[in-house]
């Protein structure tokens, strides 16, 4: 396993500050969403969003954040890690941190030998563990989260939920991308 050099102060710190600055651009992606549920019926969300399955649970994930969808590969255990981090996986060379969306949902379970990794770039590179990729789905309709029921409760409790979009199948939470590429610097 390759791992990488240690990073100075100073990208520590410019780190940091980009991973700061992305939180509240989201935050505020998501009080502009919530505002504009209020503003009247239908008003879709502009892109292609991904459908991920996991724990029995879909939700849907910007596809702008993702640069790859690849098969389950060999992770490597990183010991005293967060119980959602799996470990690291090498992605095209360089090391990325696995992220288990069904134990921040707090169900614990192997995953099957079909799951799928969703290769998220960003300050640091995240590897989403999902039990797989359903589809794509472009400009869904938001709706008001209020009218959800328990469909996003474990999604909300997990920190993740960034809003509620209609789509063929239903009622579909939408993730917060920072909230999966927020990996601590040592886990």
């Amino acid at each position: 396993m390759v791992y990488p050099l240690p990073m100075t102060a100073e990208a520590q710190a410019r780190r940091a500050s980009v991973q700061k600055r992305l939180s509240a651009l989201e935050d505020e992606i998501v009080r502009l969403r919530r505002e504009l549920t209020t503003l009247g019926a239908d008003q879709r969300l502009p892109g292609l969003y991904l459908t991920v399955e996991v724990a029995g649970a879909t939700a849907l994930l910007p596809v702008e954040a993702v640069l790859e969808v690849v098969r389950l590969v060999a992770i490597e255990p990183l010991p005293g890690s967060a119980p959602h981090v799996r470990g690291t996986m090498l992605y095209r060379g360089t090391p990325a941190v696995v992220v288990d969306l069904a134990a921040l949902l707090g169900v614990r379970r192997e995953p099957d030998l079909d799951a799928h990794l969703v290769i998220c770039g960003g300050a640091r590179m995240v590897a989403v563990l999902v039990d797989r990729v359903r589809d794509l789905i472009e400009s869904p309709v938001l709706v008001d989260g209020s009218s959800s029921g328990d469909a996003s409760l474990e999604w909300d409790r997990s920190g993740l939920l960034a809003g509620l979009c209609r789509t063929p199948e239903g009622v579909r939470p939408l993730l917060r991308t920072t909230a999966l590429l927020s990996v601590p610097e040592g886990a």
